[in-house]
């Protein structure tokens, strides 16, 4: 019988507000919509902030700790890996297609790049930050303003559904919005439903904005991905990217506690030549872990074929490696005991304890200055100076001017465009700028 999902529709190379997909710009024998989609992201400024953005360690001392860029980069590179070897599956499936596969490596590590575009500073701490702060002031922030789906949206922040905002829109250039191809989009959204959905609430997860679903719904048709009891498939390919990232913050977070003396070299490098089925102890710690990601990744392809059916009919929901098997499963349980001596770790705590202050103190002068606007009727220049400084802190006066007269609503993502779009750094110095701590 044939799968009810079809790759010819998963693969689409259709943006946002296109009726069909576009003659591609370009002679796509030297270019695909894809690599165009690789290079939109790579030359905007979101993917470039990520320089600048905790992975796990918070403003670390050593420069070759890992940030989330290189997070995002390293992920791409065994999302590609992953790709091209289902890529070799499918062509072995369907010989009689062998054009069709040819750009999934690429979509992969589209998916990949982009996974953590929409992480707010301070990492998953300022999720949190987000989520907590607006929970003790949601009538200061909210009141009466905002809508039920906008408080729905921001009081369970996600960095996932930020992402596909930035991924999925062109209409805001300054926050470098990218209106990806459709499968680009596909391949990074790990949880396909929002806020509102009971899943979100269970899971504290969710990959679409109320702003957004529109955007979602259309994508999920054209791409086949709308079940008929009104839920959305995962895309095949989103379960690759997941479990790039798995694969790489794993080993690579305990690599970078030897490298902060968190941890001892020893054990770790002991449970890396375990999950890689390796006896060299001789061996120096980044090669056992390069021979571990290795094995993870044919692990991984492993489960993905074995399921493969279940998959192309839009029955799988839980990640790949729930199914990891042996080895694999028991030293994945034994880095998340790890991890409960990484996310304790003095330096880590201070920093989010810091960041839930900080971030505070954005949102809320964010939230003050915007009801202020919403508040007026008079030209930009008659609002009170204090208003006027803080909102071109995020934009220039010609834009606000420019959107005047938009909802509370609208300027509130805007606001939580621009703080979760702020660097580590950018957020430690706005908030001390907004709390008057002025440096030379």
């Amino acid at each position: 019988m044939p799968h009810r999902l079809q790759w010819e529709q998963l693969l689409s190379s259709k943006r946002v507000n296109q009726s069909q997909p576009a003659a591609p710009a370009h002679n796509p024998a030297e270019r695909s919509e894809f690599e165009s989609d690789y290079d939109r992201v790579v030359f905007s400024e979101p993917f470039r902030r990520l320089a600048r953005k905790t992975q796990v360690h918070p403003l670390a001392p050593n420069d070759h700790i890992h940030n989330r860029l290189i997070h995002s980069i390293e992920v791409g590179s065994v999302g590609r890996s992953l790709g091209k070897k289902i890529q070799a599956f499918l062509l072995e499936r369907h010989p009689q297609q062998p054009d069709r596969f040819r750009h999934i490596a690429q979509i992969v590590q589209v998916g990949c790049l982009v996974h953590d575009i929409g992480n707010p500073p301070f990492g998953h701490a300022g999720e949190f930050a987000i989520r907590e702060w607006l929970a003790a002031h949601e009538q200061l922030i909210f009141g009466q303003r905002a809508g039920e789906a906008t408080r729905a949206d921001l009081k369970l922040f996600e960095g996932n559904a930020q992402g596909f905002r930035l991924a999925a829109r062109k209409d805001n250039p300054q926050c470098g919005y990218m209106r990806l191809t459709y499968a680009s989009l596909g391949s990074m959204i790990k949880y396909p439903w929002t806020s509102e959905d009971s899943r979100a609430q269970q899971k504290k997860k969710f990959n679409v904005f109320a702003s957004e679903q529109e955007i979602f719904q259309d994508m999920a048709q054209e791409m086949g991905l709308a079940l008929a009891d009104g839920s959305v498939a995962r895309h095949p390919l989103s379960f690759l990217t997941e479990a790039a990232d798995d694969i790489c913050y794993r080993m690579l977070d305990m690599e970078d506690a030897v490298s902060m003396r968190i941890f001892p070299a020893a054990p770790i490098k002991a449970l890396f030549l375990t999950l890689a089925g390796a006896t060299d102890t001789s061996m120096p710690i980044a090669m056992a872990r390069g021979a571990a990601i290795g094995a993870l990744i044919d692990e991984a392809v492993r489960v993905f074929k074995a399921d493969y059916d279940a998959i192309m009919n839009g029955e799988r929901t839980q990640d790949l490696k729930a199914d990891f098997s042996g080895r694999f499963k028991e030293g994945f349980k034994e880095v998340g005991a790890l991890y409960e001596d990484i996310f304790s770790h003095r330096a880590k705590l201070g920093y989010e304890i810091g960041s839930y202050k900080m971030v505070g103190r954005i949102i809320k002068a964010f939230a003050l200055a915007l009801q202020s606007l919403d508040d007026s009727d008079s030209c930009y220049d008659d609002l009170p100076f204090i208003t006027r400084k803080c909102l071109e802190l995020a934009w220039e006066k010609t834009y606000v001017e420019n959107n005047r007269h938009e909802s509370y609503d609208w300027w509130l993502r805007q606001a939580f465009d621009f703080i979760s779009g702020l660097t580590d750094n950018y957020a430690i110095r706005i908030s001390s700028e907004i709390e008057g701590i002025l440096a030379p």
